[in-house]
């Protein structure tokens, strides 16, 4: 029974909490404009590639529908932020017709990021999402070995308290809630494993008002450790 009450406040925990912060990065969306013809999901995800050795990458993708749910070719769409290499990134579409356009960048993009995306006289613009930064892990550390039935305190920055985060590893959760950069796995989550994996999701969101409803800019950093359970 204790068990279970420490997982439920484990959860209770990360459920509560700083939402309201000054450095909160909701307090940077903006809805932007629109002529409201057109449904669009935009997507800014951060991680480390899977290469030897691993890498930072972001990937751009925003898909663009109109209000017949069909596909909407040839449009422009950027995405900026100040600190990629002249300040945007334009998106190709691919495959061609499919509506979806993507972009990489071999880096983390700080601060914030603005969508903009016109098809002759339809448009969503000017929609901000405020960049959550990208989180690192201090505990447990990376490639640490700690001890198993016992509960784990686990710790993450937040350069920017992000709108949510999602905590898990291969026996706990994933568990959602407030970004509160720490959270504790109860003992009984906690088991031996010679090769556990902590990820740490966090992201923004905020609603396009030009758009269709279900337009949206959701910015996600994933930061992952690698451990063991003995």
């Amino acid at each position: 029974m204790k068990r279970i009450l420490t997982l439920a406040a484990a959860a209770a925990a990360l459920a509560c909490g700083s939402s309201n912060s000054n450095n909160a990065a909701t307090s940077r969306n903006n809805p932007g404009t629109g002529s409201s013809t057109l449904l669009v999901t935009g997507d800014v995800v951060a991680a480390m590639s899977t290469a030897t050795p691993p890498a930072p990458l972001t990937t751009f993708t925003v898909t663009v529908k109109d209000g017949a749910n069909a596909n909407v070719s040839g449009a422009t769409v950027t995405l900026s932020n100040a600190s990629l290499q002249g300040g945007s990134a334009s998106l190709t579409e691919t495959p061609a017709g499919s509506g979806r356009y993507t972009g990489t960048v071999a880096a983390f993009p700080s601060g914030d990021f603005t969508m903009n995306v016109v098809k002759g006289t339809d448009s969503v613009q000017g929609v901000v999402v405020g960049g959550p930064g990208m989180q690192t892990v201090n505990a447990p550390a990376a490639s640490a070995t700690v001890t198993h039935g016992t509960d784990l305190a686990l710790s993450w920055t937040t350069p920017s308290v992000s709108k949510q985060v999602t905590v898990s590893t291969k026996d706990y959760g994933p568990v959602s809630g407030a970004d509160l950069g720490a959270l504790t796995i109860p003992a009984a989550q906690n088991p031996i494993r010679a090769s556990q994996l902590l990820t740490i999701i966090r992201q923004n969101e905020v609603d396009a008002a030009g758009g269709l409803t279900g337009s949206r800019l959701r910015a996600t950093y994933t930061a992952t450790v690698a451990y063991t359970v003995n």
